[in-house]
């Protein structure tokens, strides 16, 4: 069966439209599909014991409110701003500079009851020559990565301009700490090489080694392939304040609710003005038919805040495998997160979304049971 792609873009829209990507990305992935090719994701580890690295520990990171440039991240489409989000932007002044470049720390957010964090730094070009290449790995929190949920120009992009201005908004790691680092490398072009439609570099890399996987990491094999040479290569670490608890709102009200066929109930459910949390135990009488690999159990439940377009701006879903309750209905919990809130809301309404013949191009919300979720 041939779908429209119009057809094929409502669906992960409704699917995916949580992950958000730069348009030079969305392109070359719709291009991808069309032409169906596959595609593959670059490797990147930490560097060889090789490469020298500088570390550079900073004092604690001053308290103070302030509004700045992570503020404008955490802002909505109209350009009004999340007016609770400037209270938790802390202040950093960590400072790396070398031979070749200049990286400044100036904003953080640790947001550790909404599991998150948010970076500004800082790229300065000293020496004003072009081919610098730029690769850093995910923040480290207490010497464990982080994850990424919304990145620009974090990694792999080149710095022919005077200073480039770099955020980084994700998920902090599971027993994280204060203690963030910062980890980059520059390379310098010393032969030809190939972009790929998203300005990354394509080629040429070193080969693969015996075991068939990308070696030990993305930069030897740039550097192997003999077109890079590692110009500068630093870690940059500072602690971020705490967490102002303040900012922490849950529930006010009732957080189960009960329908004909199905019930809900609220495990879960916390506000800052950064993030969002939201654990949904989903009941049934029957399992839930599952749509397989890259799609799923045919559900989910669709998050709003009532009077905003788009009240978050990266956020997503998992779902857990499906468990018989002892009274023989079947239960599954489904854990929502947003990163990058436009908005703090009072209210947050949740409506629960299947599918007409277990097809996902026939969407079916249940509008007439939304449930309301209020915070105080």
């Amino acid at each position: 069966m041939k779908f429209e792609e119009t057809q094929i873009r409502t669906a992960m829209d409704r699917r995916l439209g949580a992950i958000r990507f730069d348009a030079a990305h969305q392109s070359r992935i719709w291009q991808s599909i069309e032409q169906e090719e596959q595609t593959h994701m670059k490797k990147k580890l930490t560097l060889t014991a090789a490469v020298a690295l500088c570390v550079l520990l900073i004092g604690t990171v001053a308290l103070a409110a302030i509004s700045g440039r992570l503020a404008d991240w955490f802002s909505g489409s109209d350009g009004r701003a999340n007016e609770g989000i400037t209270g938790m932007i802390q202040p950093v002044q960590a400072v790396y500079e070398g031979d070749v470049v200049r990286v400044s720390v100036n904003e953080a957010i640790y947001d550790e009851a909404g599991e998150s964090y948010a970076l500004y730094w800082t790229v300065e070009n000293l020496t004003g020559e072009e081919g610098l290449y730029v690769l850093s790995d995910v923040p480290s929190f207490g010497g464990k990565s982080g994850h990424y949920s919304l990145m620009s120009n974090v990694s792999e992009f080149f710095l022919d301009a005077k200073q480039s201005e770099n955020v980084a908004i994700g998920e902090l790691p599971e027993g994280s700490s204060r203690d963030c680092e910062l980890n980059f490398t520059i390379l310098r072009a010393i032969g030809p090489y190939e972009i790929a439609e998203d300005g990354c570099i394509e080629g040429p890399l070193a080969p693969l080694d015996e075991s068939g996987e990308d070696g030990e990491d993305y930069v030897s094999r740039l550097v192997g392939g003999g077109s890079f040479e590692i110009a500068e290569a630093f870690k940059l670490g500072f602690e971020v304040g705490e967490t102002d608890t303040s900012f922490l709102r849950v529930p006010a009200g009732e957080t189960d609710f009960v329908f004909s066929d199905y019930e809900i109930r609220i495990e879960r459910a916390l506000l800052t003005p950064a993030s969002a949390l939201i654990d949904i135990r989903y009941i049934t009488g029957e399992p839930v038919k599952d749509g397989g690999k890259g799609i799923g159990p045919l559900y989910e439940f669709e998050i709003s805040a009532d009077g905003e377009k788009t009240w978050c701006g990266n956020s997503g879903a998992s779902i857990g495998e499906p468990e018989q309750l002892p009274d023989g209905r079947w239960s599954q919990l489904y854990e929502f997160d947003a990163k990058q809130l436009f908005v703090t809301p009072d209210v947050l309404r949740i409506t629960l979304v299947t599918y007409e013949d277990d097809d996902i191009f026939k969407p079916v919300c249940h509008s007439d049971e939304s449930i309301e979720l209020r915070f105080e």
